[in-house]
């Protein structure tokens, strides 16, 4: 239970505090890109293929892409069609995680974190905020300070912002 939204105020007041004195060291780009991690929200997971479009762009294995997909809303329960959802119950107080796996999600050092949710929730700047990836991109918005590259996309089109990514990609000369 969460008394009066304490956990997102908290998780807000660790995502400021983080923002002025980072304390992690900036990790040099990598020389290629051989691991995707992708920050969702479980609906679209459910109406967009972005992770075989990661798949067939980066030209990598299916074990070297991994998803942590976000339930806002906090109703979505595991299901076939989508492996295990974070909501709010996955943090503690000032942002810390509870959930094992995705802890285990922030800890890796992807070569890429391609972040497909908005800015809009808290949880989703702590995880970007706390992940350990050498590059972060996603889509440009209040609250992108926490990505390397923010694409400014008329309408949030998925396919247009995937393209664009891969191509900024290959411009850095990373795939």
């Amino acid at each position: 239970m969460d008394l009066f939204g304490l956990k997102a105020k908290t998780a807000a007041k660790f995502i400021k505090n983080h923002h002025q004195n980072p304390n992690a060291e900036k990790k040099s780009p990598p020389a290629r890109i051989k691991s995707v991690g992708a920050l969702a929200d479980i609906d679209l997971f459910r109406n967009y293929d972005f992770t075989r479009k990661l798949i067939e762009s980066f030209d990598l294995a299916p074990n070297q892409v991994q998803v942590a997909l976000i339930d806002p809303s906090g109703k979505n329960q595991n299901t076939l069609d989508a492996p295990e959802a974070f909501s709010e119950e996955s943090f503690g107080l000032y942002g810390k995680i509870k959930n094992a796996t995705l802890e285990e999600f922030v800890d890796k050092e992807f070569d890429l974190l391609v972040n497909y949710s908005g800015s809009d929730w808290v949880f989703s700047q702590v995880i970007l905020a706390r992940s350990m990836a050498r590059l972060k991109a996603g889509f440009e918005e209040e609250g992108a300070e926490w990505q390397d590259i923010a694409i400014r996309i008329p309408g949030n089109k998925m396919d247009t912002f995937h393209e664009e990514l891969v191509k900024y990609m290959r411009i850095m000369n990373l795939i």
